[in-house]
């Protein structure tokens, strides 16, 4: 069972009233946390939670308000289907009802008007957009860098980039050019979201071309694969995140420590090819703020604006 489906929802009663005001008690004694009127969770179940789980309980709480026929799309059905992001989940939950005139707001939740493709899968008994107009749906309301993401993620499941730029053609004009441009970022070879944004900086930055998961290949036999090859420049560069030594399932049974040796012998492989020039490691940290980023590029010999 999901996490955000374990959590107990606990509703007022506009007909026990003396009940609703024991929740609204023990909401003021921190025992209960409030997630729209009248509806609470328990405060260490929703302490545990991540964002994308704490969407999926304020969805939870909104769904007896919904109007017949609402789909989640957006941000709710991004949780559902498990897409990245890279701020904060919102607590303000998202539904498409078909035929509505205009979008309407309530708190904490929004009707959007549309005619949205659904997946054939509901969560707790309403509809959600499948993972192609969810992605387009996000990328043209979304930051350059948010919208590569969001589409990459879904080509490395196997979307097509025709499907996504049809859809994203069909929407109407607003938000098409920046979920276009995105679409020409996206790569199914980007394999994390770290190397989706890093191709959505460099694209910013107007960096040379690069080819993501290039191989080097010893006479050994010796595989080497690195994130990002400027073929023009001879310049490797790598993103570097902290769970490539941290996390089980990538350290494959070694040690932080291992993973970081085998890391320096790799590297050492790659730096002594004749046609590699230079080795550039880039972290999350670089690609929240651009302007390190340009320095740290161009401090180590890659051109960019």
């Amino acid at each position: 069972m999901h996490p955000a489906n374990a959590v107990e929802i606990f509703r007022t009663d506009p007909v026990d009233r003396a009940a609703a005001r024991d929740l609204q008690r023990r909401a003021r004694t921190g025992e209960l946390v409030r997630l729209r009127h009248g509806v609470y969770a328990r405060a260490d179940a929703w302490a545990a939670l991540d964002g994308a789980s704490r969407h999926l309980v304020q969805m939870r709480a909104a769904t007896p308000l919904l109007r017949p026929g609402s789909v989640w799309a957006l941000d709710s059905a991004a949780a559902v289907l498990g897409v990245p992001r890279l701020g904060a989940w919102p607590d303000r939950v998202h539904a498409v009802v078909p035929g509505l005139e205009h979008d309407l707001q309530r708190v904490g939740l929004t009707f959007h008007t549309g005619w949205p493709r659904q997946s054939g899968r509901r969560f707790h008994g309403v509809p959600f957009t499948d993972l192609a107009q969810t992605v387009v749906d996000l990328a043209r309301r979304s930051s350059f860098s948010e919208a590569v993401i969001v589409l990459d993620h879904a080509v490395r499941r196997g979307i097509d980039f025709e499907e996504l730029a049809a859809l994203a053609a069909a929407g109407g004009p607003w938000g098409q050019a920046r979920a276009a441009q995105a679409l020409e970022c996206c790569d199914s070879r980007h394999e994390s979201v770290g190397e989706s944004f890093f191709a959505a900086r460099a694209a910013e930055l107007r960096c040379p071309e690069m080819e993501p998961q290039h191989e080097f290949r010893s006479a050994e036999g010796i595989v080497d694969r690195v994130d990002f090859w400027l073929p023009r420049e001879g310049i490797v560069i790598e993103f570097d995140g902290r769970q490539k030594y941290e996390d089980p399932a990538m350290l494959g049974g070694r040690t932080g420590a291992g993973a970081v040796w085998a890391e320096k012998l790799r590297e050492d492989r790659i730096r002594a090819r004749p046609e590699v020039n230079g080795f550039v490691r880039v972290h999350w940290g670089h690609l929240v703020a651009p302007e390190m980023l340009r320095a740290h590029l161009r401090g180590s010999g890659v051109p960019c604006c």
